[in-house]
């Protein structure tokens, strides 16, 4: 068991992640989300259709671009990421939180030292590393695998939005908890779909979400950032 990893995806890690919604919360407003059920489809679909096809593809690929020693691959799905993830909210949530998470592990003793290598190896200009990115590559300085680290960046997503949803439908915590039970099985089956992926072909197919993600902007009352 990689304990690195687990920590990685605690729940608790102050990175921010608990501020924002994803996109949920334009989905509430239009009664899309509103109970357990349409919850758990909720992330499943989101997982499959939007997040897992592209920040999934490059949290794997950071994996294995660090693994390699290649910053300067790092680098270029940095700026993938920053050209590609089209809400400003979502984005900047994105660099928000990967650069929180470097600065997190440049704390750990375990990837202290890589990360020094890494980042002061990368091209300048590349200072906000976007979260996906960050993940992997620490996951990388985890020992962890290619599916592992994928595994654990869907896991950590899903949480983060039945999090969301535990605060806003309102969902219980019971209720939370049986819902990321039952998307186990799909975590599985999307990260085997995704881990080899060429980071060339990322990219999401779900429109509908990133106008739901520019809504959120504009409620009249809100509890996330984004």
């Amino acid at each position: 068991m990689n304990l690195r990893l687990l920590q990685m995806c605690d729940s608790a890690l102050p990175i921010s992640g608990y501020t924002h919604s994803w996109g949920l919360e334009g989905a509430l407003a239009r009664g899309l989300v509103h109970d357990p059920e349409s919850l758990e489809r909720w992330i499943a679909r989101w997982l499959r259709s939007s997040l897992g096809p592209f920040e999934g593809v490059l949290a794997a690929s950071a994996r294995r671009a660090a693994a390699a020693g290649d910053s300067a691959e790092l680098a270029a799905l940095n700026r993938l990421a920053d050209a590609s993830i089209a809400p400003p909210s979502i984005r900047t949530a994105s660099r928000e939180m990967g650069e929180q998470l470097l600065a997190l592990g440049k704390t750990w003793t375990w990837s202290a030292a890589g990360l020094s290598t890494f980042l002061e190896g990368s091209a300048d200009g590349d200072r906000h590393w976007h979260h996906p990115i960050a993940f992997g590559l620490l996951g990388a300085l985890a020992g962890g695998s290619a599916d592992e680290v994928l595994t654990a960046y869907l896991h950590q997503a899903a949480l983060g939005m039945i999090g969301a949803g535990v605060r806003s439908i309102p969902v219980g915590h019971t209720h939370g908890q049986q819902i990321l039970a039952y998307l186990h099985d799909d975590l599985r089956e999307l990260a085997s779909d995704l881990v080899d992926r060429d980071p060339r072909t990322a990219g999401g197919g779900c429109p509908f979400y990133e106008i739901l993600c520019d809504e959120q902007t504009r409620l009249y009352a809100r509890m996330f950032r984004s």
